[in-house]
């Protein structure tokens, strides 16, 4: 069996039929038949009249529509027979609960809303650091698809409010703005779905260090253009590696080809040494199997992360663990010995932020195995950080005073 790839593509159009809306039709439909005003949410969006326009559910979608999104506290629908029309839909981070006097829109329970409430009770009584950020959720209650660290770097986060693949200095409303995740996102998703018993990795979408999608998508040797937000395969045009260079589509980036292959005599390939040796790998230990040996792959096939980089957690000849950068160069000295509680534990989650801030003069401090101190300090308070470096609870003048505080060793991790 070949090294196995997966590449998805979600994509949306409008299909124009002449045969029922044919030129001016919509003309004479509002004409004869005139259209309803949209409701004035979508147009007055504010705080307690919003809504999303959406196609009209009129012949050949003539008229304009807006669905407004019904306030927390407001009557709404539940659907089902005898209920009626609904005419919209409650908020974002709202449902429609069943309640004895009717059926109301409430906020919904979800994990990212119980860390808000969390958050909030702790605002109210002091207990809010400086660098500490209430949890943004999206419309169903999921965990924004990004974090940001004050003074650090934002990187992407699953619904789950897990911390993911992709990050970059945090250098304000722009960084922001252009982090969209979809990638990584999707890429974790695909990740989660597959059988943990199939021992062919599963090479998927190619994303750039941010979470987005990488503009050139390759399915085996034909290349597509994606919009780098969403993923979805823009026109038509595409090549053949076989007789083309990567560099032929108009959407290639050089800046983003960490690996650039593209002169020479075809065939030509887009790869990257951790994706031609996990084929490697895998083509050796297929032919270890076909002769009667019983081989690992789990254990034996490097992981390369979504942008066909090497894994950030490298095995060594040894046996130990360390930390290495997208070219697969170790970080700093980071390492990890097997039987220990930092081998376990190994993510080197802060060994790559202090790599993207290596010309800053603030920068985290990091455990031996490169994971984030417990305790951080800067401009003379300290302050408690997760495993992803975010900060929880208030900093303090007194280390001590800490709750994760551990006792005088916690400088040493």
């Amino acid at each position: 069996m070949a090294l196995s790839a997966l590449v998805l593509f979600v994509c949306f159009g409008v299909v124009y039929s002449q045969i029922l809306c044919e030129d001016g039709y919509c003309r004479t439909y509002s004409f004869e038949v005139g259209c309803t005003a949209a409701a004035q949410h979508c147009s007055i969006n504010n705080a307690t009249h919003s809504g999303m326009w959406l196609m009209s559910p009129t012949t050949c979608n003539c008229c304009d529509y807006c669905l407004p999104f019904i306030p927390e506290g407001e009557h709404c629908s539940l659907g089902g027979p005898g209920t009626g029309t609904t005419v919209g839909r409650c908020g974002d981070g709202l449902t429609c609960v069943a309640e004895q006097d009717g059926n109301f829109c409430r906020r919904m329970k979800s994990d990212c809303h119980a860390a808000q409430d969390e958050y909030d009770a702790r605002h109210e009584s002091g207990q809010i650091g400086a660098l500490e950020q209430r949890p943004a959720c999206d419309g169903k209650g999921r965990y924004r698809h990004f974090y940001c660290v004050p003074t650090q770097t934002c990187f992407c986060q699953s619904d789950e409010g897990e911390r993911l693949f992709g990050e970059v200095l945090h250098q304000g409303a722009a960084t922001e703005r252009n982090m969209h995740c979809g990638c990584s996102r999707l890429h974790h998703k695909i990740q989660k779905s597959i059988s943990p018993g199939l021992k062919i990795p599963v090479v998927g979408l190619r994303c750039t260090s941010d979470g987005n999608f990488n503009p050139v998508q390759c399915l085996n040797n034909e290349c597509y253009c994606v919009d780098k937000i969403t993923g979805v395969i823009k026109g038509d045009e595409k090549i053949d590696l076989e007789v083309e260079s990567i560099s032929e589509l108009s959407c290639y980036d050089e800046t983003l080809d960490l690996f650039p292959s593209n002169t020479g005599s075809p065939p030509y390939n887009y790869t990257s040494p951790c994706l031609e040796d996990m084929k490697e790998m895998v083509d050796y230990l297929e032919e270890s199997e076909r002769d009667g040996y019983n081989v690992d792959y789990s254990s034996s096939v490097p992981e390369c992360m979504p942008d066909a980089t090497y894994g950030r957690v490298v095995k060594t000849f040894t046996g130990s663990k360390i930390c290495v950068d997208e070219h697969g160069k170790p970080i700093e000295g980071y390492e990890a010995m097997p039987g220990t509680k930092e081998y376990e534990e190994m993510n080197c989650n802060c060994a790559l932020t202090t790599l993207l801030m290596v010309n800053l003069p603030e920068k985290p401090v990091c455990c031996s195995n490169g994971n984030f101190r417990r305790v951080q300090c800067r401009r003379g308070a300290c302050r408690c950080v997760d495993d992803a470096g975010r900060q929880v609870g208030a900093e303090s003048g007194n280390v001590a005073d800490l709750p994760c505080y551990v006792g005088e060793e916690w400088k040493i991790c």
